[in-house]
């Protein structure tokens, strides 16, 4: 029986628990991975703390995890072009990454060029940054104020926005002041009296909020109202009139196909990232969320 990081309740870090689960066959479409890399993300912390439990309910003993990279193990019905023992990395839009195998039906063939931690770490950013970016519409010559341009989702949109003629002003705190510069954005220091900075340095079209929470009224002072202002995962969103984008099938079609292209050419950047064993995932959620480590984290597999 192989082992997957089990989510027994809503709850903090050690909710999640290393555990004998059943193999998982593939269906139509599918192919089950096994697992060398899985990515930690911003949403998973939330899943599990349970803040999204209304917009995203979870299954009893789910297994977080919107992305991993290993070999194909298995390939389901219908699948053409992918055989047993190719490298991928996938998108796991119905989670399940944090195991040794895990079915997925969106995945991309990984270059030899891109590492496996790399790979772990692209898909559920990569998808968040290029939806957003299409949800909200921003255009050559517009300003996306993007909150939390430090992380994971930041970096990549930074780049992608920049790369479309698009400026952008990017809040983040003083230690990714010099990366936003060098991924193309002005940076304005996050915290308090961040409205103020941010007119300082003229109007803006959209905002991007892949921070988290606490930013919507800014976001829409800002915005000149709230249909220009996406959140990946404030809880508020509804209370202030905002969308909160989710991951779905629809949101990003053939992102993960242009970004792990982009990655193989040295043409996109990633977050600094850190690995720690799968089985250490409740670690790994208690090291982030108490701001002790800022690097991403990838859970590995032998």
């Amino acid at each position: 029986m192989p082992n997957a990081v089990v989510m027994s309740r809503y709850g903090p870090p050690e909710v999640l628990k290393w555990a004998g689960v059943p193999l998982p066959e593939p269906g139509e479409g599918q192919i089950r991975i096994k697992v060398r890399a899985a990515g930690i993300s911003p949403t998973d912390l939330a899943l599990r703390a349970g803040y999204l439990k209304d917009s995203i309910p979870l299954p009893p003993d789910a297994v977080l995890g919107f992305e991993a990279a290993g070999t194909v193990d298995a390939v389901g019905p219908g699948v053409r072009g992918t055989s047993i023992g190719d490298a991928v990395t996938a998108l796991l839009f119905s989670l399940g990454g944090y195991a040794e195998y895990a079915l997925a039906s969106i995945w991309t063939r990984k270059p030899d060029t891109v590492s496996w931690t790399d790979a772990a770490a692209l898909p559920s950013s990569a998808e968040a940054a290029v939806g957003v970016l299409r949800q909200l519409d921003v255009t050559s010559g517009e300003t996306l104020l993007l909150f939390g341009g430090g992380g994971s989702v930041g970096i990549i949109a930074t780049q992608l926005a920049a790369a479309r003629g698009i400026e952008v002003i990017s809040a983040v705190s003083e230690h990714d002041e010099a990366l936003a510069r060098e991924l193309g954005a002005t940076p304005v220091r996050y915290g308090a009296g961040v409205a103020g900075r941010v007119r300082a340095l003229g109007t803006v079209d959209a905002v991007f909020d892949a921070a988290g929470q606490g930013v919507l009224a800014d976001a829409i002072a800002l915005a000149g109202g709230p249909k220009r202002v996406i959140t990946l995962s404030d809880p508020a969103a509804a209370d202030f009139g905002v969308t909160l984008s989710q991951p779905s099938p629809d949101r990003a079609p053939g992102a993960l196909d242009e970004t792990i292209a982009l990655l193989a050419d040295g043409r996109l950047r990633l977050r600094a990232h850190q690995s720690m064993p799968m089985q250490q995932a409740a670690d790994a959620h208690r090291q982030l969320e108490s701001g002790s480590v800022h690097e991403r984290v990838i859970l590995t597999l032998p």
